[in-house]
Parts: C-alpha cells; structure tokens; sequence
C-alpha cells in the first residue's frame, strides 16, 4: 500500500494539504475545517480536484487526467468513502469504538473493487498500490481498500485528531505528543488565541 509521506503537490493542492503522515488520512483532511466547518467547507469539488489529489497522494503513477469515462458519480463516491473513512480514524484518534456501519461500508465497497476488477493488482508484499484510471469507480475503490489496510497497519495510539481544525494525523514525533496538524498553522494560531485570552484576563 502506499505509505510514504513523500508528496508531490499538484494544483490546486499544497504541501500543507498533506499533512496527514498517510493517504488515508490526507484524504478525511480535504476539507477545510472538521471542527468547525465553514461556509465553503468541501476542498474535493470536480472530478479534477480528485484526480489531482490521488496524483499528489502517489495514487497514480503518471500525470492525472483532465477528463474521464465514468467521472459523473466520481465526486459523490470518493467523498462517501472519505467521511466512512474519517469516521473510523476519528473513532480511533478518540479511543472509541469503531463504528460498524462506515467500516462495514469500505470494507464492502473494497471488495466490490478487488472482485470487479476495479482494483489493480496487489503484490503480495501489499507494499504498493496504485489506483486504475480506465474502469469506473476503480478511485474509491482502490481508497477503500487502502483505508480497511490502514486501519490494521497503522498504529492506533499514534493517530490524533487536531485539538484546533480536527484534521487527523499519524503522530511520529519521538515522544507522542504531538497536537496539531501543523504548528506553522494551528500551533501558531492556538497560542495567538491563548495571547489574547491571558491579555483579556489580565485586562
């Protein structure tokens, strides 16, 4: 599966973007802000701006397409299987339960994919996968999939949630305590907030 943090960031996305330490958890980050979603919210709008994202994840092995067969019900699809996935790791970050009903749902949808097809083929070491661009609905399928492997692969006490926009992350800093997607946005922004509020009280 492809685990790498390396990214190449196509527009319209930014190295920023991808901040997740895992595709799976990129992907439950494209939307501005979990915590508290704002008026324009949705960063996945056209079927470009899924492609270019798997291109940016490493999910295809050349330059994505402008257009392809199929891709009137890419968007709805691949934003299914985001927020079945972001309700699974968000259950994770918090030590919960994992809901049935979403992981029951990718776990369905991935192997729809591998019977139909719609999933290239993966090696035996599970150590690469790429999404195919010719059948339909081969994108989310092939998210699907690698959100049921992440689930068992990566390490539960290391993924959080950010305490300020709530995008997740896989924490590999050395001593775990990690809180932020990002300290040059939230950390700065959390301690600008806590400023204010130690000035307002001194106040």
């Amino acid at each position: 599966m492809v685990t790498s943090t390396a990214t190449r960031a196509r527009p319209p996305w930014e190295d920023a973007q991808f901040i997740g330490g895992h595709p799976v958890l990129d992907l439950t980050n494209t939307v501005f802000n979990r915590a508290h979603p704002v008026e324009d919210n949705e960063l996945l709008r056209t079927p470009s701006d899924v492609f270019t994202w798997c291109a940016s994840a490493g999910l295809f092995e050349d330059a994505p397409p402008a257009a392809e067969a199929g891709a009137d019900d890419l968007v709805r699809e691949v934003r299914a299987v985001r927020e079945q996935a972001w309700a699974v790791f968000n259950a994770v970050a918090r030590g919960e339960t994992v809901p049935p009903e979403p992981l029951g749902a990718l776990l369905e949808r991935a192997g729809a994919g591998v019977r139909g097809g719609r999933v290239p083929p993966v090696d035996a070491t599970l150590g690469h996968l790429t999404a195919g661009r010719a059948a339909p609905g081969s994108v989310p399928a092939t998210l699907a999939l690698l959100a049921v492997h992440a689930l068992f692969t990566l390490p539960s006490d290391r993924i959080r949630a950010c305490g300020r926009c709530g995008w997740l992350f896989l924490d590999s800093s050395r001593g775990g305590r990690r809180r932020w997607c990002s300290m040059s946005t939230c950390g700065n922004r959390e301690k600008a907030s806590r400023h204010r509020r130690a000035e307002r009280a001194a106040g």
